[in-house]
């Protein structure tokens, strides 16, 4: 029964096991594996794509077809028919063609006629009568749209938009993940303040114990065990509201990353191994290849492909059209497809507006587009700048102050000695070596605290230049 018991723990115990630790490319990897945010961001160019796919629609076959009856009687009926019923199908496919922005156009054509004649000794005609005609007709641009430009501006212009968005989604998960990752860094943190407390606890703890077999052997008063005692409280106070946000910020990381065994590991990072600085020079010239001046790049590109748009869309509409049929007609069915005559035809067509008040004003307003884009590219230039001088500042200060933090804690471990070898040879008292070994915690978690900091800073630093 036993080992039926352990076998069936084993199988309920939580992913990772208890004491496994989570690196913090772990955790990154994790939280790529499992969120949705990170599915839900790569579709959004896959989405734009998917419409710019849709754009070449414009090319498509179309089919269109027709079918009618007329009636027809003359106002005065001298010598054709009085009366001239026509039922007549018409069916074609038309297609703007992508490479040239022509447009080709296929028109079949059937009409079947009866007509009602009156008497007549001079002329005759046929009382039924079948006509039918295939006719090509084809439409080149020679100004407007040459080459298709305008057929296919709307497509490359959302070329620009899926690329950008494929950028902007990258833009949005590293600030995701870096924010998920400054949480794992208080993580990081609390562990190591739970950690500092525990063990001050204990120290506490077995103070106490110490005092109390003193106080027992009648050498300490009655105060330096209340003293002790105090010490042992306070520290249970402080270790409760620190095991408290530490499980808190456990399950949330692990919802994050839907692992419940979270809660059962230990984060693998080296809070005091601190990262070396680039000089400020290098950084900089790192800035220019950051996504957010990538997408204002395509973002320039894509005015200068409207713009030129813009220039061809004013042009006067100037096209060639040709066409060729050929048909034939008969009093018998079969005689109309013979294809016995055939009709050409050659032309111009031009179309100038005169004004084009439309035209202007929207070329008016691409070079403001223009104007204002690069306002925005030196404003957020000056942004990125400022902030990374920030960051740079804060991080090379923060490195001082570190050094300093372990030469105060080294001092106040020398403190602590000097008092403990006091309070033994009874030249001391235990006020001081309670408050000796406090200034030691406290400097230990000022060093844990200004550690954390240069790591978030840097994690910020790292989003900046696009390195997570």
């Amino acid at each position: 029964m036993a080992w039926f018991l352990l076998f069936c723990a084993v199988l309920l115990l939580p992913r990772g096991g208890k004491g496994g630790e989570v690196t913090l490319e772990a955790f990154a990897d994790m939280l790529k594996a499992t969120h949705p945010a990170f599915s839900r961001e790569r579709l959004v160019p896959v989405i734009l794509a998917t419409e710019q796919e849709a754009m070449q629609g414009v090319s498509d076959w179309n089919l269109s077809g027709s079918l009618g009856f007329s009636r027809e009687e003359p106002t005065l009926a001298t010598m054709g028919p009085e009366r001239t019923d026509a039922l007549s199908f018409r069916v074609g496919v038309t297609k703007r063609l992508w490479s040239t922005g022509g447009e080709l156009s296929v028109i079949n054509s059937l009409t079947r006629s009866v007509s009602g004649m009156g008497p007549s000794l001079l002329f005759s005609y046929p009382k039924r009568f079948y006509e039918h005609s295939l006719e090509v007709q084809y439409t080149h641009p020679l100004l407007r749209n040459r080459s298709g430009r305008q057929t296919r501006l709307a497509y490359f212009l959302k070329r620009f938009d899926v690329d950008a968005a494929r950028i902007e989604a990258e833009e949005r998960l590293e600030e995701f993940l870096a924010d998920a990752m400054l949480r794992y860094l208080d993580w990081v943190y609390l562990e190591e303040q739970h950690r500092r407390v525990r063990e001050r606890l204990d120290l506490s703890s077995r103070e106490l114990e110490r005092m109390q077999r003193k106080f027992d052997a009648y050498l300490v008063d009655s105060t330096d065990v209340l003293r002790a005692s105090d010490a042992v409280s306070s520290w249970k106070q402080n270790l409760g509201l620190v095991s408290s946000n530490l499980e808190a910020i456990k399950r949330e990381l692990g919802v994050l990353v839907q692992d419940p065994g979270l809660v059962f590991r230990e984060p693998g990072f080296d809070l005091y191994r601190i990262p070396s600085l680039p000089p400020i020079d290098d950084a900089r010239k790192a800035l220019a290849d950051v996504r957010v001046f990538k997408v204002l790049q395509l973002r320039q590109g894509q005015l200068g492909v409207s713009g030129a748009g813009l220039r061809n869309a004013s042009k006067p509409d100037l096209s060639i059209v040709g066409a060729v049929a050929v048909k034939d007609g008969g009093e018998a069915f079969a005689g109309a497809f013979n294809a016995g005559k055939t009709d050409a035809a050659l032309g111009l067509q031009l179309q100038v507006p005169l004004e084009n008040t439309v035209a202007k004003s929207d070329r008016g307003k691409h070079r403001l587009e223009q104007l204002r884009l690069g306002y925005e590219i030196e404003e957020i230039r000056l942004s990125f700048e400022s902030s990374l001088a920030s960051l740079h500042e804060q991080l090379w200060q923060l490195r001082s102050v570190l050094r300093l933090n372990r030469e105060q804690i080294a001092s106040a471990k020398l403190r602590t000695s000097e008092e403990v070898a006091l309070y033994e040879t009874g030249r001391g008292d235990l006020t001081f070596v309670i408050m000796s070994r406090d200034n030691e915690e406290a400097a230990r978690l000022t060093y844990a605290e200004n550690a954390v900091r240069y790591q978030k800073l840097w994690i910020r630093y790292l989003e900046l230049l696009d390195r997570l």
